[in-house]
């Protein structure tokens, strides 16, 4: 029997669908513990063997939690539950190796052919059904309506934690994040900086610490309005970004400060860094065509520093190099 049809006719749909997915971030979170946990209850409640939480885009179902099965994605066209979540509608099987809707998958052949068979639809906030909650096993197997009831509340519950999860994450990244650039803040600069204090205690290497001021800022607001400034602001914070390693800090410290932590091996590997955010920062674009320029101040951490002391220190620099003499 052909496979059914792989996507959702209506492109509006699948559209949504995904908009949903990358709003939830559920496929970057496999083997959440509270799904994981869901999972567990859900094999319990049925009495089956496997239980799972699938989370569909146009081409794969995604198994994101499980119990008695292996995480991992597989071919949408071949899944039984992507019925479930194009009908979106539930679907109870005793013996799915009976049913002629399932008589495309490789699931229900082989030597262990899903045979019982319950999958729940997965409803975001406003309805959208974006991945099942199922259950199965290699024996036939019916519910009682009370089973049945504690497996949609279960569905329920899988669905409320999807949307919270993605809220405490919008959450923490606003209370850890620069709003206008979208660097950390000053809170998490510390939290990273006071880690990277703790491994080179154990690990030993250098902590490069900078602060970076753009030159003239008030009179860049003045002449050309706030909204020029915040377009260098966020000019600078990309650049800062492209220029260091995924490992580095970029963050915003207020007006028109900038700081960075940057963990590197020596000396010579932290003038080379600085190299290269001096190039990168070169030339900030203005309106009429002149261009602004910021100044960098940087100072190993030393022993014995506490997360002030090494951004005070890197602050001292950055102002002497605006002075033009050496820290």
């Amino acid at each position: 029997m052909p496979f059914p049809q792989a996507v959702p006719a209506d492109p509006a749909l699948t559209r949504r669908r995904q908009e949903a997915l990358t709003r939830l971030g559920v496929l970057d979170r496999a083997g959440d513990p509270a799904l994981s946990g869901l999972a567990r209850v859900t094999a319990y409640v049925a009495g089956a063997g496997h239980a799972a939480v699938h989370i569909f885009d146009d081409l794969f179902q995604h198994r994101v939690a499980a119990a008695g099965a292996p995480l991992g994605r597989h071919a949408r066209t071949d899944s039984l539950c992507h019925i479930v979540v194009d009908g979106e509608r539930r679907i109870v099987c005793p013996d799915a190796t009976r049913d002629e809707r399932f008589g495309y998958s490789s699931f229900i052949r082989g030597d262990a052919p899903v045979r019982f068979y319950t999958s729940l639809p997965l409803r975001t906030s406003d309805g959208l059904v974006v991945g099942t909650l199922c259950t199965w096993d290699e024996i036939p197997g019916d519910l009682t309506d009370e089973q049945l009831a504690r497996l949609e509340d279960l569905a329920q519950q899988a669905s409320i934690h999807l949307e919270t999860s993605a809220l405490a994450h919008d959450l923490g990244h606003a209370a850890s994040h620069d709003g206008l650039t979208g660097v950390a803040n000053r809170l998490l600069l510390c939290d990273r900086l006071a880690q990277s204090f703790a491994r080179r205690l154990r690990h030993g290497g250098e902590i490069l610490v900078a602060i970076i001021d753009v030159d003239q800022f008030k009179a860049i607001n003045d002449t050309h309005g706030h909204e020029v400034g915040d377009t260098v602001l966020i000019e600078v914070a990309h650049r800062l970004t492209r220029t260091l390693r995924g490992e580095d800090t970029v963050a915003r410290l207020g007006g028109d400060e900038f700081a960075i932590v940057a963990e590197v091996a020596d000396q010579p590997t932290a003038e080379l860094l600085l190299s290269r955010l001096r190039a990168g920062l070169a030339d900030l674009p203005l309106p009429d065509g002149k261009v602004a320029r910021a100044t960098i101040g940087a100072a190993p951490a030393q022993a014995g520093d506490d997360v002030s002391t090494a951004l005070e220190r890197a602050d001292r620099a950055m102002y002497a190099a605006k002075r033009g003499v050496s820290a």
